[in-house]
Order: C-alpha cells, then sequence, then structure tokens
C-alpha cells in the first residue's frame, strides 16, 4: 500500500551542493491537513527544510518547489520525539518506585529525567545521520 503524502508548496532559499533549504510558510491549509495534530508548523509562520537531492543543480534560489514527505515520516517522529521518552520516562518511574518505594519520590523524578534527558542527547549526537536519511523530504518543480 502506498503511503500518503503531505506536500507543501515552499521557495529555495539556499543550495550548497546537494543539500537545499526551503522555506515553507504555514497556510490555512494547514486546519484541513490529516496530520496537523502531529506537524509543528502551526506553531510558527515559516520553517526552513533541509532537502538533500543530487539533482539540486537544476533549481535555483527563489524557485518555488513542492516539499513531499510522507505521513509514515510523521508517525516515526512522533514515536521517536514524544512516545519513546514518554515510555522511558513512565518505565523507570514505575521501576525504580516498585524498587526503591515511595520514600524517594524526588531521586526518582529527577533520575527519570536525566534518563530522559540523556535519551535526547544520544539521539542528537549519534542519531543526526540516521534522521537525515529516514526524514528525507524529496521536491519537484511546481510548474
Amino acid at each position: 500500500m502506498k503511503d500518503d503524502v503531505v506536500k507543501h508548496i515552499g521557495v529555495v532559499s539556499r543550495i550548497n551542493g546537494n543539500h537545499m533549504q526551503v522555506k515553507i510558510t504555514q497556510t490555512t491549509s494547514c486546519s484541513s491537513c490529516s496530520i496537523k495534530s502531529h506537524c509543528t508548523s502551526a506553531e510558527s509562520k515559516e520553517h526552513l527544510i533541509d532537502v538533500y537531492d543530487k539533482e539540486a543543480a537544476q533549481y535555483h534560489v527563489g524557485d518555488e518547489v513542492w516539499i513531499i514527505g510522507s505521513t509514515s515520516m510523521s508517525r516515526k517522529a512522533v514515536w521517536y520525539g514524544y512516545l519513546f521518552p514518554l515510555l522511558i520516562l513512565m518505565a523507570l518511574i514505575i521501576g525504580l518506585s516498585s524498587w526503591w518505594g515511595k520514600d524517594y519520590e524526588l531521586s526518582i523524578a529527577l533520575y527519570s529525567l536525566g534518563c530522559v534527558i540523556i535519551y535526547y542527547l544520544l539521539l542528537y549526537f549519534f542519531g543526526r545521520e540516521k534522521m537525515k536519511k529516514t526524514f528525507n523530504f524529496t521536491i519537484s518543480k511546481t510548474n
């Protein structure tokens, strides 16, 4: 089954080799989008999207393009950004509470939050390259 796609119109703002940055602007069509609750574009008016494309030379700064992503990418982003950390936090709070007891609630909370921070740091330092490959947007001309 083919993934549904999410498309936004954007403008190429910078090109450096195979790397392009495309600026997208929030429009009122976001209110009818099926993944609006998982998208951060509702929080701001303009966003820069990194796109890696072998054919970046055919685009120029100022070109209007379509940014295309799949809805499966948005589901993965929700898992990595919100659900995995929540599961880590809850598992540590429940596990440490049953092991250490209720006398150490502050220690349990701080330890659990510290582990979630470590998760985000590991994701940032060791998962960035994998994320670039996993969350790869494609572009096409609007002609």
